[in-house]
């Protein structure tokens, strides 16, 4: 009986732990997607990070809240603080008036701009408030310094010193260090000169900021076809897709090809393209139309930011990705990438082998569920399996390449032709 009555306590006991363990889980629990449809503002996920570290860490200074704190951004806080009672001068009203206007209004947007970053951060609203205000009217006092709409003063460490200049073009754009467009436009309204009073003056002034930076050879120009800005680096891969002619795939695979020298070899010519319109690739009959694209020190981290963004937003596709492809597939060492600039598609700052160096696998560890130019890699790997191109180049490259070639190789054929006659002749003499 005693037993009994153990084995019965035991079970009442382990009944209770149960529904204990139950009521925690279930207080747990959520019911909708911890993911947000307006979340733009990723942190960069490990299996991409591991490539290179380096072109997804700020340098020098950090932009909302997820470098926020980090002990080598510190020192750049006094001078961001310094843009802020520059642009404040600049006002009727005392700086305290002007900044209970500006935090005012971004107060109603706080709550909005939380839902823009997908990974969680420790800032309560008001330090939240402030960090919106402080690095928003930094960047918008900067491109206006940048511009000269504002004159830069004569001990601005930031215009005076090149590599500092050189350390925020990386910093600004990496998908990291962002801050919701809307609150950028929001300040720039808010602290607007007359000048200033035109459709689209923000996006002109942050597009001027990086024109250096750009992969097009061409001033980039916005088009904004009926969608909202999400923030800086979301505005560059705007551009960059706004007037290409890839639309939707019509053949998705993944299939890769070989790169410029081997095609070389099959008789593939490289042809430059439309600078207007850097994504636009075409292939047709063996030639090759590549726009040509600008490559500096600053090119990796700007390819691997928009391939970031590409993978960690969902609202996105993979043009910019396929791009990245095609490019990793054409350059494989620096005789490739040598070839393409003597083309002149590659405008570089940089050594060759350091550009073969760049795409030489910028696409791996990403998903590529849909790859742009997937027809453009099956024709060409139809033109470069196929005999006849093969034959035409060696022939061009081996017999007409130049003026003594082409004499010896019609001497050949003369002398062919005779010996021929001369057989002929002699088998009807008998």
């Amino acid at each position: 009986m005693a037993e009994t009555n153990e084995i019965a306590d035991i079970s009442i006991e382990m009944s209770n732990l149960d529904k204990s363990l139950a009521s925690s889980i279930t207080k747990k629990l959520l019911y909708d997607s911890p993911s947000l449809q307006e979340s733009s503002i990723f942190r960069v996920p490990q299996k991409l990070r591991r490539r290179n570290e380096n072109v997804y860490d700020p340098n020098i200074v950090s932009i909302g809240p997820y470098h926020r704190g980090t002990k080598r951004l510190v020192p750049m806080n006094e001078i961001k603080m310094w843009y802020l009672g520059s642009l404040f001068k600049r006002f009727p009203l005392t700086p305290e008036k002007t900044l209970e206007h500006i935090v005012e209004s971004i107060r109603t947007l706080q709550k909005r701009a939380r839902d823009h970053y997908a990974d969680p951060f420790s800032l309560n609203d008001e330090k939240f408030i402030e960090m919106l205000v402080v690095d928003g009217c930094f960047l918008i006092e900067l491109f206006r310094k940048e511009a000269f709409i504002v004159e830069p003063h004569c001990d601005d460490p930031i215009f005076n010193t090149s590599w500092m200049y050189e350390n925020l073009y990386h910093d600004l754009i990496l998908l990291e260090n962002q801050i919701p467009w809307f609150i950028l436009q929001r300040l720039f309204e808010l602290t607007v000169a007359v000048i200033e009073q035109e459709p689209h003056f923000l996006v002109k002034l942050v597009l001027k900021f990086f024109e250096s930076m750009m992969l097009m050879t061409v001033p980039a120009e916005y088009r904004a076809n009926g969608r909202e800005v999400k923030h800086i680096l979301d505005l560059l891969h705007s551009c960059l897709l706004s007037t290409s002619g890839q639309g939707r795939p019509k053949n998705i695979n993944l299939e890769l090809f070989p790169p410029v020298t081997d095609l070389l070899q099959a008789g593939v010519i490289f042809k430059k393209g439309n600078p207007d319109d850097v994504l636009n690739i075409k292939f047709n009959k063996g030639v090759f139309e590549i726009p040509p694209i600008k490559v500096r020190g600053n090119s990796e981290s700007l390819f691997r930011n928009l391939i970031a963004y590409e993978q960690c937003d969902r609202h996105c596709g993979n043009q910019f990705t396929s791009y990245a492809v095609l490019l990793d597939c054409l350059i494989n060492s620096s005789k490739d990438a040598d070839l393409l600039c003597d083309e002149k598609i590659v405008v570089h700052a940089m050594s060759t082998e350091d550009v073969s160096n760049l795409f030489n696998g910028l696409y791996n560890d990403t998903l590529i569920s849909e790859f742009y130019y997937g027809q453009i890699a099956r024709d060409v790997n139809r033109y470069y399996r196929s005999r006849w191109p093969r034959w035409r180049a060696t022939l061009m490259r081996d017999y007409f390449s130049n003026p003594w070639s082409i004499s010896s190789f019609i001497a050949a054929i003369f002398i062919l032709v005779l010996t021929f006659l001369q057989t002929l002749f002699s088998i009807f003499s008998f």
